[in-house]
Formats: structure tokens, C-alpha cells, sequence
């Protein structure tokens, strides 16, 4: 185990299919595929590998199957350097997304869990020695509780926690998730997800979130950029110009950047400036990981 890791990501472990097509299809529509591939995805995993390529140290806490998608997952992982001693192969399949985006980029995705949603972890010593353990979201209520059982058992001092409840948590609504909320450091949130949690249109409402804990909320506006919150201070984050090929995975590349921002002393607005130069490299290529950088000295070109 690397003890000295600096991020450790927790969260579901997804093969993604990714296809192409003109338009999202409606009910009783039928629509080509124009392209398809396949990548490596999940929330969490796509923060900690953009981590890892800024050089950052980074671990994982997660399952795959044990099947041929598994091992390519656990390869990719290590091929990034991530380290993989808290991913657990589980008897079963690899949880896998199928994901579909239009010529604007936008996307509809389904979820086959399979193994992520059995999987239980106790390793407390594993991310004890991190500076961020970054959760994102499986697909249920079970699994949602076993994460917040896991960081409760964990120091209160370290490591701080950075939540990505994705749309997958958000919908479960704000009681649900207030005991994770409330041990948050950084809790990134996309407008639709705010709005979900607050009941409010106001982007700048997404500060009463700071009353149930968490100590910093970054909020992803899309073409708008980002709206930063803490206790003291407020701030948009204007976004970087940049052609759209998809949406895929734009919000992690956004947690990536903030945080490398965040670990390496940089002020609130310069850590969103670092997020949305990120989002930018994602969203200008197909799937969650292609454009992300790989030389760290390029988030500041």
C-alpha cells in the first residue's frame, strides 16, 4: 500500500460504452449508433486517474469483477499509477455503463451495477493516511450508507473528505445525504444537482448547503463556468473556450483540478480556475478520460 497517497477515490468501478448517435431517442423511437467505444469509467475513478496524470499520489477503494472487463479495469488503474490495495475482485460481473451522446454532447446513460453493488469495505487504515478520500456515488441507498459508515469510522481530522453525489445520490434528496454532507470538506455539485438538493433555480442558494457541514461548495454551470462558496467568500469561475465533442465525465476532470488546486496551497478562485481548465480538456474529447492531461505542468498553460 502506498501510505503516503495523497487522494484516494471511492466509488464505483464501470466499463463504459460509449455511442455516438444524432439524437437521444424518444419513447417508441428507433436511432443508428453512429460510433461506439469502450473505456474505463466511474465518477471517482475519473477524479483520481486526472489526478494521477497532474502527478498527484492516489489510491483507490472499490470492486470489480472477476472477469476480463475486471482485469482491464484494475490495468488501466495501475497504468495511470494508481494504487490499487483497496480494490476488492469480487465473484461476479464488472458493473458497466452504457452511454449514449448526441451531436450536441449531451448524454443519456444506464447502469448495470452488478458487483458495485455487493461490495463492502472495512479497510479504515487504507485512506487514514490520505490528505482527500474523494467519494462519488453507487447506485443505491445500501451502498450509499456503507460509505458513510466507512467515513465515520475514520479520523476526523484526516483525511478530509470531497463528496460527488452525482445525479445517482442527489435524487435520493437532502436527509438522505446530510450525515455525509455534514464530515464534507468540498461538495461539487452540477447546477441540476443543486437545484435537487436546495429546492431552489438560484445557484447562489447552494451556500445553505455550508449550514449542514460541508466547508466549501463548488457548483459546475456548464457553459457559465462555476459558482465557488465557502463561510467568507463567494466567487463564478469563468469558464475556458472549448469545443464540446461530450459532457462525459466533465464534472470529475472540474473535482480533479479543485482539488490539485487545493493540495498544493492554491487560493478558492485559483483552484476553480484549475477545475475549469480541466472540464475544458474533458469535454474536448469522447469519454471521461481521453483529453485529460498527462504533464502537470500543462494545467497551467
Amino acid at each position: 500500500m502506498k501510505r503516503n497517497a495523497e487522494v484516494i477515490g471511492f466509488g464505483a468501478l464501470n466499463c463504459d460504452r460509449i455511442c455516438r448517435v444524432d439524437d437521444l431517442a424518444l419513447p417508441g423511437r428507433e436511432i443508428g449508433v453512429v460510433s461506439a467505444t469502450r473505456q474505463p469509467g466511474g465518477s471517482a475513478a475519473n477524479t483520481i486517474v486526472a489526478l494521477a496524470r497532474l502527478g498527484v499520489r492516489t489510491g483507490f477503494i472499490g470492486t470489480v469483477g472477476n472477469d476480463r472487463e475486471g482485469s482491464q479495469l484494475l490495468d488501466d488503474l495501475q497504468r495511470e499509477g494508481v494504487d490499487v490495495t483497496g480494490v476488492t475482485i469480487s465473484e461476479g460481473d464488472t458493473g458497466s455503463s452504457l452511454i449514449f451522446i448526441d451531436s450536441h454532447g449531451e448524454r443519456a446513460i444506464y447502469v448495470f451495477p452488478s458487483v458495485n453493488d455487493t461490495f463492502c469495505t472495512k479497510n479504515h487504515v487504507y485512506a487514514q493516511h490520505a490528505k482527500f478520500l474523494h467519494v462519488s456515488s453507487f447506485m443505491g441507498v445500501e451502498q450509499l450508507e456503507m460509505q458513510m459508515s466507512y467515513v465515520r469510522h475514520l479520523s476526523k481530522a484526516r483525511p478530509r473528505i470531497s463528496f460527488s453525489p452525482g445525479d445517482i445520490y442527489a435524487k435520493l434528496g437532502l436527509e438522505q445525504l446530510k450525515p455525509l454532507i455534514k464530515r464534507t470538506f468540498v461538495l461539487f455539485l452540477n447546477k441540476e444537482e443543486a437545484q435537487c438538493l436546495t429546492g431552489s433555480t438560484r445557484v447562489e442558494d447552494a451556500a445553505n448547503l455550508l449550514d449542514f457541514g460541508a466547508k466549501i461548495i463548488a457548483v459546475t454551470l456548464g457553459a457559465a463556468g462555476a459558482y465557488v462558496v465557502t463561510r467568507s467568500e463567494s466567487l463564478h469561475v469563468a469558464p475556458y473556450n472549448s469545443k464540446i465533442a461530450d459532457t462525459v465525465g466533465a464534472g470529475d476532470a472540474f473535482a480533479a483540478g479543485f482539488l490539485y488546486g487545493q493540495l498544493t496551497g492554491k487560493d478558492l478562485h485559483t483552484s476553480g480556475l484549475h477545475g475549469a481548465f480541466m472540464a475544458t480538456k474533458s469535454l474536448a474529447q469522447l469519454g471521461g478520460r481521453k483529453g485529460l492531461p498527462r504533464d502537470f505542468e500543462e494545467i497551467n498553460g
